[in-house]
Formats: C-alpha cells, sequence, structure tokens
C-alpha cells in the first residue's frame, strides 16, 4: 500500500465517509418527496429523468434501476447533462416548445452541488416548471447563491456534520458514486450499518485474493481491458470504466452479454487485451423451506467457458466479479463497494495514484476541466 498516494488516504477514509451519509435522512427525504409527487400525480405512472456526469454517471444508472424498481414508474431515465438538455430544448425552437417531453421530476445528482451541466438541466427545468430535485453531498445551506427557492425545487442532501473527515480530493471520488447509490437504495439502508460496512471490508478481501502484481503488469503492457454486463449489471459495468478511463490505467471496452455473441467476440482474437472482467449475477432458485439453489444462464456458463479459453490463449487475466442475491440492487452496490479498492490497488502498483493521475495537471486541459459556458 502507497500511503503517500491521495488515492489510498481517500480510500482509508471511505467507510467512515459512508457510515456518516447512512446516518442522514437523505433516503426518508428522497422517499418522501417522490411519494408526494406520485401522490400528486393520482398514482399515475411517473415519467422521471436522472441525470449525472462523471463519477455521478454510474450513479444515475443504479438510481434508475432502483427507481424502476421501488417506484413501479413507467418511464425512468439516466442520462448525461448534455443528453438531458437536449430532450429537453429539442422542440424549443417550434410551436412554443410545447411538443418538448413532460416530466413528473428530473433529478440531478452532484457530489459538489455546483457541476454546471447539473446546474444548466436545473435553469431548464425551472424554466418550463418541471420538478427538480438535487442530491448533493453539501450543505444545502451553502448552496443558495446558486439555487433559488422554489416549490418546485427540492435539494437532497447526504451531508453529515458530523462528519470531520472532509471532502473527497482528486479528479477520481469514490464517494461521489458510492453516497448516492446508498441514497437511492432502501435494502441498504434499511439494514444495520454494521452489516452494510462488511461490503467494504469485502472489498479488501476480494484484492487480497487476486494476483494484483500480474493483473498490473498485463495491464501495462496491454492497456485494454473488456468488461461484459448484463442489464442488472450495467451499473458496475459504467463504473469500472469510468474509474479505468479517468485513472489513465486502461482503456476499457463493455459488451452487453448476449448482444456480444452477435460478432463482438472479433476483438478478442484480432487485438491484444490485459484483462476480461465478467460481471457475474448467481440466481437465486427456491428449491423448498429451508434450501435454495444458485445458478446462473447455460449462455453465462458457456461465455465464461470461452473468456477464459480466450485469456488463456492470449495470455491475458480473467476476473469474476460475482455474488448470489435476489435483488440486482443489493448486487449492485457489493460489486461497486469492490471496485475503489481494485482500482487504487491496481494504481499503486503501477505507481499510479489514481486520485490525481496528472501532476501537474495540464494546463491545457485547465480549461476543458473547469469549463462553465454554454456548450
Amino acid at each position: 500500500m502507497r500511503k503517500e498516494f491521495v488515492s489510498r488516504q481517500q480510500l482509508d477514509l471511505l467507510p467512515e465517509r459512508l457510515r456518516k451519509v447512512e446516518k442522514t435522512d437523505a433516503t426518508k427525504e428522497l422517499n418522501i418527496y417522490m411519494c408526494h409527487l406520485y401522490e400528486k400525480n393520482r398514482y399515475q405512472p411517473m415519467k422521471i429523468m436522472i441525470v449525472g456526469a462523471g463519477g455521478s454517471y454510474p450513479a444515475a444508472i443504479f438510481a434508475k434501476h432502483a427507481t424502476l424498481r421501488e417506484m413501479r414508474t413507467a418511464n425512468v431515465e439516466a442520462v448525461t447533462p448534455q443528453t438531458a438538455i437536449r430532450i429537453l430544448t429539442q422542440f424549443d425552437h417550434v410551436n412554443n416548445g410545447e411538443w418538448n417531453p413532460k416530466y413528473d421530476l428530473v433529478i440531478g445528482i452532484s457530489y459538489s452541488g455546483r457541476t454546471p451541466d447539473i446546474k444548466n438541466v436545473y435553469d431548464i427545468c425551472n424554466e418550463k416548471g418541471l420538478p427538480f430535485a438535487l442530491v448533493t453531498g453539501v450543505e444545502k445551506s451553502t448552496l443558495s447563491d446558486i439555487y433559488t427557492e422554489s416549490n418546485k425545487m427540492n435539494i437532497i442532501s447526504y451531508f453529515n456534520a458530523e462528519d470531520t473527515t472532509g471532502k473527497e480530493r482528486g479528479m477520481i471520488s469514490m464517494t461521489s458514486t458510492l453516497a448516492p447509490i446508498i441514497v437511492f437504495d432502501d435494502n441498504w439502508t434499511c439494514k444495520l450499518i454494521s452489516e452494510n460496512q462488511e461490503a467494504l471490508a469485502n472489498g479488501e478481501k476480494f484484492v487480497s485474493e487476486l494476483n494484483i502484481h500480474d493483473i498490473a503488469r498485463k495491464i501495462k503492457q496491454k492497456p485494454v481491458i473488456h468488461v461484459f454486463y448484463e442489464w442488472d449489471t450495467l451499473p458496475t459495468a459504467i463504473d469500472i470504466e469510468s474509474k479505468f478511463t479517468e485513472s489513465g490505467i486502461a482503456n476499457v471496452i463493455i459488451h452487453e452479454k448476449k448482444n456480444f455473441s452477435h460478432g463482438r467476440y472479433t476483438l478478442l482474437y484480432k487485438q491484444n487485451f490485459a484483462l476480461a472482467i465478467n460481471l457475474v449475477k448467481y440466481r437465486i432458485e427456491n428449491q423448498g423451506e429451508n434450501t435454495n439453489k444458485s445458478y446462473r444462464s447455460m449462455y453465462d456458463e458457456n461465455l465464461a467457458i470461452f473468456l477464459k479459453e480466450r485469456c488463456k490463449a492470449e495470455d491475458s487475466n480473467y476476473l469474476e466479479i460475482e455474488t448470489v442475491a435476489a435483488e440486482a440492487k443489493q448486487w449492485n452496490i457489493e460489486a461497486m463497494t469492490k471496485l475503489p479498492y481494485f482500482i487504487t490497488t491496481i494504481g499503486e502498483e503501477l505507481g499510479i495514484d489514481v486520485s490525481k493521475p496528472l501532476k501537474p495537471f495540464p494546463e491545457e486541459a485547465a480549461g476543458l476541466y473547469a469549463y462553465k459556458g454554454i456548450f
């Protein structure tokens, strides 16, 4: 472990930060707010858009899955801010925008609460009279200068004044992904806090059982990672892509498992790659009152055999991130809590501080990174 790395310092603080998030009323406030809108909508299916950028985008994907399951709404979308802006304004040039899609709720996720693109989405919602909720990690009062009070605006904050660890620093934020996930998932927050922390301990254990030295060596030689997901595990795949890309460690190509069979396997024969990650969800089948049997589909079994053989032929690593769970949401949390430990440990082996992979930060990129103007 590289204690001098910011990424290791942030990782050591992660359990405490998430413990403080769990103690807030953010999940309860979000549920009350959404239920109020649902009641106002006369219990008709709601149309919801969830928006996230950077590390918050995997959280937005997860939030979509959780909201679909909890609210049984007819339509939930998870998009990046520019896509949201395009959807909300696509017919502004005709008929005074009356053809633009109408949403019962737009939710923006921003760890800092000040992400310019999320603020732009809010401005459009405010102009069009659409309900908007901001899920953020900062105190509500600190945002009064950019978000005006409105009966169509609500701030859901998971800020906890008892947390003395301070804000997470660096380009890659682990908390900005995991904290909103906790807020959106009832199954996590309804458990005892001590049980939830076991998922983080499993992250340490997961990494300790891997040959990190060999995985890192091959990534350095062939910086390409293939990730295989199904609908339930898409948030984890997006999170892997986000973290490895932003750290500069490797290029990540993600494949929906069944769609992979339509010719995408050509890549595994034509190009060198270091690692194939198979996100495996074991389903639970009831076998009686006292016994359950876990299983995965025959396609999944065949895919695993195929990937193992290709990795062996290419001298690449094959890795399964798996668990047995009845709920997809629970599994995504368990898997996504392993990723901070995995990416941090790989970075340490390569001598890369994943929280600050660019030192010094390039001046020519600074303008793009901090851009706040119109896109």
